[in-house]
């Protein structure tokens, strides 16, 4: 009766025996919310909500995308490795930051983050697409309106 019910368990809540692995602790899964561009700033707020809690979600690109899909603002891992910490507003005790090769956001974190750049102080009015992409090729999402 046991392994029944652990087969059973194993199959409801992980695919595990038949049908494909739906694990949610393999995969990230963040939030990305209240994205704003003003006064040459894009500002957004990200939130890690599942996922391994043994390593963090490594984020290794930041867009910016106008209605065409071209990319008019971008950050590499690297240049997320050196992401200034003044503009990591941390808001629980779980921290992003900084890595070695890209920005950190380990399980349970939440922090707005500000990335300045010039170019966002001359962005026509119009919709923009933010993107971001974790290591393990996951991208999120958000609309972004300037006026």
């Amino acid at each position: 009766m046991r392994r029944s019910l652990t087969l059973y368990t194993n199959q409801v809540f992980h695919g595990g025996v038949w049908g494909p692995l739906h694990n949610k602790s393999v995969r990230p899964v963040v939030e990305l919310t209240d994205a704003a561009i003003g006064n040459g700033q894009l500002a957004f707020t990200v939130n890690r909500v599942e996922g391994a809690d043994v390593y963090g979600s490594f984020l290794i690109g930041v867009e910016l995308r106008d209605a065409a899909g071209k990319t008019v603002l971008s950050r590499d891992g690297e240049a997320l490795a050196r992401f200034p910490e003044a503009d990591i507003a941390n808001v629980y005790v779980a921290r992003v930051m900084p890595g070695k090769h890209s920005l950190v956001i380990p399980l349970g974190a939440k922090a707005r983050l500000m990335l300045r750049d010039d170019i966002l102080q001359a962005l026509p009015p119009g919709r923009y697409e933010l993107v971001l992409t974790d290591v393990s090729g996951l991208t999120w999402r958000s609309g972004v309106e300037v006026r």
